[in-house]
């Protein structure tokens, strides 16, 4: 699973509970939005940060939410979805790359090779969204496009960049972050792979103070399903569901979306358990 913690998506006048079921009026709210959108001039970076960020909300909040559920029953309708999240993830990426090259010309040159570039703390939030781009390319291609497969090892390099920057920022979103790429890096073997998500696990509850929870689901999806160990899977998602999502209402919208995500794959159990 690649999904690095970026669900997080609003819709006005919509009671909350309303608008989590309601996939295809908020898809047609996303459409709306992103048509109204027109690729401003580069120097306005307000207008072209909120494109990159509403496009790969919808796209990982909505598009790849729906693409999930639907893969097993209707393949050609899950498939769709992903298609389109694709779409908007390819578009973001270039914009985002757009925009770091915009103040720093040698930038794609940097993530290909071993340059110097003095990034700021300003820098991080078009880092980590980069990574998101990239990282939902590959998800949403579904194995289509083995040529997104060669960014894995940017992804880890922008993410250690952004952590060298500022670990605290996000509270602990980077190391969420690291949780999913670590769970990809081939270089890990089976023991080395769970340590090392086990550490930015335990340093994202720190930051987040145990109240993001998809955190946890991250973690019943990346550790505790592929090693087969059912009573563990289902305790961090019945943690997640019993989560008070009042104690943090910055993160409100995304607990909900965690809560859904969690009931989901607890129905789904006996399919990923022998």
């Amino acid at each position: 699973m690649l999904l690095l913690v970026l669900i997080l998506f609003f819709i006005s006048c919509s009671p909350t509970s309303l608008a989590l079921n309601q996939t295809k009026l908020i898809s047609f709210y996303f459409d709306k939005k992103i048509s109204k959108m027109k690729e401003y001039d580069i120097k306005d970076y307000q207008k072209q940060q909120e494109i990159v960020q509403t496009k790969i909300e919808y796209a990982y909040g909505i598009l790849m939410e729906k693409g999930d559920r639907l893969i097993d029953d209707d393949y050609e309708e899950g498939v769709s979805y992903y298609k389109k999240a694709n779409k908007l993830f390819t578009e973001a990426k270039e914009l985002s790359l757009a925009l770091l090259s915009n103040r720093y010309p040698n930038f794609i040159q940097w993530m290909k090779k071993d340059l110097y570039i003095n990034f700021k703390k300003e820098d991080i939030s078009d880092l980590y969204w980069l990574t998101a781009s990239m990282a939902g390319s590959i998800q949403s291609s579904r194995g289509a496009n083995p040529y997104e497969l060669i960014n894995i090892p940017i992804i880890g390099k922008l993410l250690e960049t952004a952590i060298a920057l500022d670990p605290k920022w996000g509270g602990g979103s980077l190391q969420a972050a690291m949780m999913s790429y670590s769970s990809i890096r081939p270089d890990l073997s089976r023991g080395a792979l769970k340590d090392t998500v086990d550490f930015y696990f335990k340093k994202a509850l720190e930051l987040s103070d145990s109240l993001d929870a998809s955190i946890f689901v991250s973690y019943a999806e990346l550790i505790h399903k592929p090693r087969q160990e059912k009573k563990d899977f289902e305790s961090k998602l019945l943690h997640v569901i019993g989560m008070n999502i009042n104690l943090d209402k910055e993160r409100k919208i995304n607990n909900l979306i965690a809560i859904k995500r969690a009931k989901w794959l607890l129905s789904k159990k006996e399919d990923y358990f022998l």
